[in-house]
């Protein structure tokens, strides 16, 4: 502060406002660097989220980011060489990748509690099938409606059955997707099944374990 007034107590009248108007600028253009390098960075943050979230729709690998950000900064050199660093500024390595995915991943789930939260009824819908190592697996459906009368459907889980896949194992691996959502079993009103045994054979059928959750539920394969 001092060394400041020793420098500055020279200047009167008019050359004083005309320093104190020049010290102004430099703030401001200093100010606005900055805001430019951040408007920058959230940018390459989003792109590269955009850009994970394709590769997961996809179901590429995730090194497929490095590839993409290669592409993109060849294309850039001859498209638009003026912005090239804007693109090498986007983060497409495996690990970034594989995080941004967990994030969107994280984001989908804790949206979907909420709307959860919301529902005055809901259905579920299971299928067993095997994936392509013959590993059994039971994908989960939710469909819900809140009092707007507004719908939602979602994908909620994909559950390895590693072990049997009996109508006990089915109704665990159901029960551990639908707890994990914190849904309220009361308002469960129907479910929907492939129609498999252990899903439908009488005294054993996984639908009668959920009814026993939820009188109100209905079934139908």
């Amino acid at each position: 502060m001092t060394l400041h007034a020793d420098k500055y107590n020279n200047f009167q009248g008019q050359q004083r406002r005309e320093k104190v108007n020049e010290l102004l600028a430099v703030l401001k253009k200093q100010q606005s660097v900055f805001t430019r390098s951040r408007e920058i960075s959230d940018a390459a943050v989003k792109a590269s989220y955009i850009i994970a979230n394709e590769i997961a729709v996809a179901s590429k690998p995730f090194i497929e980011g490095e590839f993409v950000k290669t592409c993109m900064l060849k294309a850039a050199e001859i498209v638009c060489p003026e912005k090239r660093q804007a693109f090498a500024n986007i983060s497409l390595t495996r690990n970034t990748v594989a995080d941004r995915i967990s994030d969107l991943s994280a984001d989908s789930d804790s949206q979907l509690k909420r709307r959860v939260k919301s529902f005055i009824a809901f259905s579920v819908a299971i299928d067993e099938s095997t994936d392509v190592t013959d590993v059994a697996q039971l994908v989960i459906f939710i469909r819900g409606v809140d009092d707007t009368l507004t719908v939602t459907e979602e994908f909620l889980e994909l559950a390895p059955m590693t072990d049997t896949t009996t109508a006990a194992d089915i109704f665990t691996a159901l029960i551990g997707a639908l707890d994990r959502l914190k849904v309220d079993w009361s308002r469960t009103v129907s479910m929907a099944t492939d129609g498999a045994p252990s899903m439908v054979r009488k005294k054993s059928r996984c639908c009668d374990k959920v009814q026993r959750e939820s009188a109100d539920c209905k079934w139908r394969s």
